[in-house]
């Protein structure tokens, strides 16, 4: 697959799905957890984010996602592969949040290699985020963009955007202005 500006591997659908949002605003006010700073393998704030709210009905949210993955599998030579579910949580970016450019495709390996070590992914992984929030209806702000390909996305309850973790996929979500933005992100790993 030739991706020289990364936006040949973008794919965006658009899914009937259930509308999560009371149910994460009730599960966020059950159990508020502080936002935390994350940080990228060059040390730079990925912003402040509040990650993985416990909801119900989340597991068939991830199951609706992996079904999409399976059939995107062959447009990113992963078909014949078998899937697994790397991660999955729901991301909550609140008024002042955001997220600076990043890939995705980076695990810390502390346990194996040592304190601060990075592995990268390159070939098997694909990012799958799942929009359980509205644009303009439940935040202001807040754009999925990818510098290298030039685009930005607009955020739909139900559009589903995935793309490789590789580098030439680096995005950012420019700061929310208003309201209260979610998604589910799923990370898939491919047999290799």
């Amino acid at each position: 697959m030739s991706t020289p500006d990364g936006r040949d591997g973008i794919r965006i659908r658009h899914l009937a799905i259930d509308d999560y949002r009371q149910v994460i605003q009730d599960a966020w006010k059950a159990n508020p957890k502080p936002s935390k700073t994350y940080n990228t393998d060059h040390g730079r704030e990925r912003g402040r984010m509040s990650f993985d709210v416990d909801m119900p009905g989340k597991e068939a949210l991830v199951e609706i996602v992996r079904q999409q993955v399976e059939t995107l599998a062959g447009e990113y030579n992963y078909a014949g592969r078998n899937i697994s579910l790397a991660s999955s949580q729901i991301l909550l970016y609140f008024e002042g949040a955001g997220c600076p450019v990043h890939c995705d495709d980076q695990d810390p390996a502390d346990k194996d290699y040592g304190l601060g070590t990075v592995m990268f992914n390159w070939a098997n992984q694909l990012v799958a985020l799942l929009y359980l929030s509205t644009e303009g209806v439940d935040f202001e702000g807040g754009k999925l963009h990818f510098p290298n390909a030039n685009l930005q996305i607009d955020g739909v309850v139900g559009k589903l955007v995935a793309f490789p973790g590789h580098f030439k996929y680096k995005h950012g979500v420019t700061e929310i202005r208003s309201g209260a933005r979610s998604l589910l992100q799923t990370t898939w790993r491919f047999d290799l």
